[in-house]
């Protein structure tokens, strides 16, 4: 998510609520802007009980101030706690004056919690605030690709390049539009080139296996998932690609192998239980596919 400069820094967009704040506050004796710098600093050093208590003593001066709620916005989500979050930080951009970055948070936010119109309005109202910033965009090209707007999706993707072309998250996440829109070719490319800007990016070289695979080159497709794994031993996607791979030829028992190597650390993996239950299935272990499919451990 992105973060914005501590309020009273430099290039700080401040709201009109912070910038006309009373000086002093009853419980510390502290300037308003001083206690919300200070409380961004407890934040970053990880100390939420001296943040969240900051905070509260500025929302008791000034109920609405933007830059608190972000904050405890932030704090909410570190915490798993998102639809408080979400409702801090709908609260952080509703003075006029709110930086696109309080916008952006939030449009992540609903993404996350599956509020895609939502998240869509916040990340355009982000980028309308602030049109040159690369991750405003890149933001707004991932929600519009969850929300199956393909097209759109490309248009920003690729504004994010034309700002940010040495951005190999970028590269990766058109490259998952293009393949969405059956432009394959075009989204290898797009992996390819996220993997010279970054050869040690798991990611992209997870999907770049994966459709190299079904491009017809099984072997590489492999040896590409074998280097992501590499990279990241804990990449579960890239377990998934592998064990697909292996049963697009036919060969269940390697491909159940990869899937056991994902239950050692990720037993929880959502997609974990279907995939297990249909390549024991295809092994003649019916039981075991039937309790399998229901996500019950073996």
């Amino acid at each position: 998510m992105a973060r914005s400069p501590r309020p009273g820094k430099p290039g700080h967009a401040r709201s009109r609520a912070a910038a006309s704040a009373p000086q002093g506050m009853p419980a510390q004796g502290i300037p308003v802007e001083q206690a919300i710098d200070l409380a961004y600093r407890h934040w970053e050093a990880g100390q939420f009980p001296e943040a969240e208590a900051l905070c509260r003593q500025v929302l008791a001066v000034l109920p609405a101030q933007p830059d608190t709620h972000h904050l405890l916005g932030l704090m909410a989500h570190a915490l798993g706690r998102l639809d408080l979050a979400i409702e801090h930080m709908r609260q952080a951009c509703g003075q006029p004056m709110a930086p696109a970055a309080y916008f952006s948070n939030l449009g992540e936010l609903c993404r996350r919690a599956g509020r895609l119109e939502e998240a869509e309005r916040a990340t355009r109202q982000a980028a309308a605030r602030d049109w040159l910033a690369p991750g405003i965009w890149s933001n707004l090209g991932i929600i519009l690709q969850e929300a199956g707007k393909l097209e759109d999706s490309a248009r920003c993707l690729q504004r994010m390049l034309a700002l940010a072309p040495d951005a190999p998250e970028g590269h990766n996440n058109l490259g998952n539009t293009l393949l969405l829109m059956e432009r394959s070719g075009e989204a290898a490319l797009r992996y390819g080139a996220a993997l010279i800007l970054n050869p040690l990016y798991a990611d992209a070289c997870s999907n770049l296996g994966k459709l190299t695979a079904a491009l017809g080159q099984p072997e590489a497709g492999m040896a590409l998932l074998r280097r992501a794994l590499a990279i990241n031993p804990r990449m579960a996607d890239a377990y998934l690609n592998a064990a697909e791979l292996e049963a697009g030829r036919g060969r269940w028992t390697d491909a159940l192998n990869w899937l056991e190597a994902l239950r050692d650390f990720a037993p929880d993996n959502p997609k974990l239980p279907g995939a297990r239950a249909f390549i024991v299935d295809r092994l003649g272990r019916i039981a075991e596919a039937e309790v399998a499919a229901k996500g019950k451990p073996q």
